[in-house]
């Protein structure tokens, strides 16, 4: 195995001690999720401090469904492509890890090695009957976020963990369980070494304002027609906030809405309400400049 380079490492640890800070700061953080280079070109045009990367956008872009169906060599090399395109940190949305706590040490180096700030890492679990998601037992959870330390450390590397918690995505049938587990699990990984705990599903005031208050670490939630709004979401004191595939939803929806009147009415009046080329070209010229 090829070592890192220590320069990469020293680069990738001053974007992780930013995202860290950023993460710590009174103000609320907002990461739009990139799909490609390009959205993240334009997410740091528009001044957000930091990019997600999405898994399901970016899987989607490529013509995968989500959930490490898009192999982890391809996550990594485009993750890489985002943050070698783009001053600001950026954290990768890793899924579950790509395997057990053994092979998430190599999805740690691989992005550690392309620049990344940091990642997700998820506790759902897939394949149960009927399709229906679970939980990985959170032994199995902890022993891999121990791995994920364990490697950043023998790297060298500060590399930057946000811990999901999918209880409230889960245990939809007794929202009151799915509640007290989410902050058992969240308080579990923050001791095991989690920078952020990342919630999905939290959506009502009194539940986020419940896990900004029990769980001992910076709380991130992902936002949704539903959930109160940035500064809503900075008076209940979450930490950090994502949209997840939603800027990937609404590119291929403008994408839909230009190829349905082109094919019904032979007319492109709808393009007016995308950006132009000479916008495109300037963000492209940006990151030839880099």
């Amino acid at each position: 195995m090829e070592p890192i380079p220590r320069a990469t490492i020293a680069a990738a640890n001053a974007k992780s001690r930013k995202l860290r800070e950023l993460v710590r700061a009174p103000e609320i953080l907002v990461m739009p999720g990139a799909y490609d280079v390009l959205s993240a070109l334009l997410f740091e045009q528009l001044g957000f401090k930091a990019i997600q990367g999405t898994s399901g956008g970016i899987a989607a872009a490529l013509g995968y469904p989500d959930g490490e169906v898009m192999s982890r060599d391809l996550t990594v090399e485009i993750t890489g492509k985002i943050v070698e395109a783009v001053s600001v940190p950026v954290n990768a949305d890793a899924e579950k890890g790509y395997g057990d706590e053994n092979e998430i040490r190599e999805t740690v180096r691989a992005l550690v090695a392309v620049g990344t700030a940091g990642m997700n890492l998820e506790d759902g679990a897939g394949g149960k009957q009927g399709g229906a998601r679970g939980l990985v037992q959170i032994g199995e959870q902890l022993r891999k976020i121990t791995a994920v330390i364990e490697t950043k450390r023998a790297l060298g590397s500060e590399f930057f963990l946000n811990a999901r918690v999918d209880a409230l995505m889960v245990m939809t049938d007794d929202p009151k369980t799915a509640l007290n587990e989410a902050i058992r699990r969240g308080n579990a990984y923050a001791e095991a070494g989690g920078d952020c705990v990342f919630f999905m599903h939290a959506v009502s005031r009194e539940t986020i304002s419940r896990l900004v208050k029990e769980v001992k670490a910076p709380v991130s939630v992902l936002a949704g027609p539903q959930t109160p709004s940035v500064s809503e979401l900075q008076d209940l004191g979450v930490a950090r906030v994502s949209y997840g595939s939603a800027f990937m939803k609404a590119a291929i929806g403008a994408t839909r809405r230009l190829a349905q009147e082109i094919r019904d009415k032979g007319t492109i009046s709808s393009l007016k309400e995308g950006m132009q080329t000479p916008e495109i070209a300037a963000l492209v010229a940006r990151k030839k400049a880099q």
